[in-house]
């Protein structure tokens, strides 16, 4: 095998995001055959954005002029300032050769550099929890804190089952007006969405893992929604609104672009003064009926909660979610 060399990758150069591209997708079907991937676009936007409100670099390992592995890194400009997240691709025909740890000793210099001190990284980890990723990561200082269950839902959603649920959940939530919005989030809708939406990160559970409340403002927001626009995604998401129109409530998807057929689950989540009136169903429910009505192209959706989250996980049931992956949430304090 030819010595492998390691370079940051330009977002802008064709041959670097095709390559980029290619280790992504053979590295996520080895894993999983029917993996709900992102897209060349998605990662050109990942790269290139650094107006709403995080940065991330990319590297390629080459073996001559083949990359074979990649390293990405992402820094939180906002909010998390002493934290990374790290992700690491090895094609599968190179793996077991060092290149993954190779990558992982630039990341964390990457890390160091930007002066941050905790490395977060996210991979599957099988319904044993002990399989090749989890026996990698820890051999580079990381430990399982936090375990995701990933859920899948077929669309378009079962219409019967989708009335009975919105029927039962009416009821309790009479006060509250329900507004459901393909596409940005309305600037009338931006302020108290962005406030609720930074305390996702804090209410729902993560574990061991070191997370604070996010300090996104409406500018970040307008950047996100840009950059979905530029990927060929589109927001989906349903709001309750208070007596005052502000958000006490949210569900926010984004579809894959039309070369994919999956769509990302993003959010849920309620104010906690505003619990118990059943919105976190309500906006899921409004959420689906929007995704089975406009987008007949898209066939499931993928949604991810972390286990002991069980009032999540019970909506997610009632819905008919089906579990299809287990993930686990890394982490690893540099010295």
């Amino acid at each position: 095998m030819s010595p492998i060399s390691i370079r940051r990758l330009d977002h802008g150069e064709g041959a670097d995001m095709d390559g980029f591209q290619e280790v992504y997708v053979a590295a996520e079907l080895a894993e999983d055959p029917v993996a709900a991937l992102y897209s060349r676009e998605d990662g050109i936007s990942i790269l290139s954005g650094t107006d709403s409100g995080r940065s991330a670099a990319a590297y390629g390992a080459f073996a001559g002029d083949r990359m074979v592995g990649e390293l990405m890194v992402s820094l939180p400009l906002l909010d998390n300032l002493d934290s990374a997240r790290v992700w690491i691709w090895v094609d599968p025909a190179h793996q077991r050769r060092g290149i993954g740890t190779k990558l992982a000793a630039v990341g964390h210099a990457e890390v160091r550099d930007a002066g941050r001190h905790v490395c977060q990284a996210t991979g599957r980890i099988g319904t044993d929890r002990d399989n090749g990723n989890v026996r990698f990561a820890r051999s580079l200082g990381y430990d399982v804190a936090n375990t995701e269950i990933e859920r899948r839902l077929a669309l378009p959603f079962d219409s019967d089952r989708l009335d009975r649920l919105e029927a039962e959940a009416a009821p309790r939530h009479h006060d509250y007006l329900l507004r459901t919005v393909v596409g940005p989030v309305p600037a009338e809708l931006a302020a108290s969405y962005v406030a609720l939406k930074n305390q996702l990160i804090v209410e729902a559970p993560s574990g061991e893992m070191e997370v604070e409340a996010g300090q996104d403002t409406v500018a970040e927001l307008a950047a996100q929604d840009r950059e979905l626009v530029s990927a060929g995604r589109t927001r989906v998401a349903a709001y309750a609104l208070d007596a005052a129109g502000t958000v006490v409530a949210y569900s926010v998807a984004a579809t894959s672009n039309d070369s994919h057929a999956h769509v990302d689950q993003w959010g849920t989540l309620v104010d906690p003064a505003h619990r118990g009136h059943r919105l976190g169903t309500a906006v899921k429910c409004g959420v689906l009926r929007a995704l089975s009505d406009g987008f007949p192209g898209k066939r499931y959706v993928e949604t991810t909660n972390a286990e002991t989250n069980r009032h999540m996980v019970a909506i997610n049931e009632a819905l008919g979610f089906e579990v299809s992956q287990v993930w686990g949430d890394f982490q690893r304090r540099l010295g």
